[in-house]
This record gives C-alpha cells, sequence and structure tokens, in this order.
C-alpha cells in the first residue's frame, strides 16, 4: 500500500507558486526561483521524493528555462518544478540535496551555460574545457574549426 501527500503538504507547496495536477503526477511552477533550494529540502526531507530523474534547461531569451523533474517512490507520486531566469542569473544548485543533480547541472551548464550557485564542481561535461559558447543557446554560433580542424559539414555529393 501506498501513502498520498496530504493536504496541508499541498498547500506549502502552493505557497511556493502555482501547483497543478493531482496525484500521482504533480507540476509546480515556482513564483520565485530564490526559493528553490527551500522547496527541494521541503520535497526532500518532508516529502520523500528522493529520486532525481531529470534536469531539462532550455534558452528563451532574456530567459534560461529550468525544469526538475522528481519522484517519490513511497507516494508513487512524480513531480515537476520549473521556474526561469534571467540569462545572467545564477541557478541554486540541488546537488547536495540529490546527488544525481551533479552531472545534470553540469550538463547544463556546459550545453546552455547556466551556472549553478553552490554546484561542487561545475566545469564543463561534454565539451572541452577551452570551448567557447554554450551550444545549445539560441544566439550559438558554431565556430568554422576548433583546434584546427575544421568543423563545417558537407553532404556527400548524392551523384557519386
Amino acid at each position: 500500500m501506498f501513502k498520498t501527500w496530504n493536504a496541508s503538504f499541498l498547500e506549502r507547496l502552493r505557497s511556493y507558486g502555482t501547483l497543478e495536477g493531482t496525484h500521482p503526477s504533480y507540476h509546480l511552477k515556482l513564483s520565485d526561483p530564490a526559493s528553490w533550494r527551500t522547496v527541494a529540502r521541503l520535497l526532500r526531507e518532508e516529502g520523500e521524493v528522493e529520486y532525481f530523474i531529470a534536469l531539462t534547461a532550455s534558452h528563451k531569451p532574456p530567459k534560461i528555462h529550468l525544469r526538475y523533474d522528481l519522484r517519490s517512490l513511497l507516494f508513487l507520486t512524480d513531480i515537476a518544478v520549473s521556474f526561469a531566469v534571467e540569462e545572467t542569473q545564477k541557478a541554486l544548485s540541488v546537488a547536495d540535496i540529490w546527488p544525481a543533480a551533479d552531472w545534470q547541472e553540469r550538463e547544463a551548464y556546459d550545453l546552455v551555460g547556466i551556472e549553478f550557485e553552490g554546484h561542487p564542481n561545475l566545469r564543463r561535461l561534454l565539451l572541452p574545457a577551452d570551448w567557447e559558447g554554450h551550444p545549445l543557446r539560441c544566439d550559438y554560433q558554431m565556430p568554422e574549426s576548433y583546434n584546427s580542424i575544421p568543423l563545417a559539414y558537407s553532404p556527400p555529393d548524392a551523384a557519386v
């Protein structure tokens, strides 16, 4: 048998933004990104959300949108938490709350350019350390070469 989150817990989540959905799937849209670590601790400790599924980051100028997908196995409940920060603003890291967030925050930093305040090891994950820019940003311009290696792609001639 599984438990469900009680009304008072759901009301506490609503105090941080807009809570949509019903058991077993919720989406919390935070009204203030600065409350993210407080909400993360609440979910981890009282909501028993112990499973970090995914972090999605997207660049829609002038903001970067973040979505965290999480799961409580005890309550058989999924919750997505989303918020947006300005392009130049840092988001708060939750790598100490959910260790699985460590590499996913590094990936978001590497590809989208979002910095995570409090991250224990924020450095590139997929691209070389000297790579310039963040490829999944809307304003990214692909370089013509990297260390004298041409990066332009020319499809093969179909007539050959």
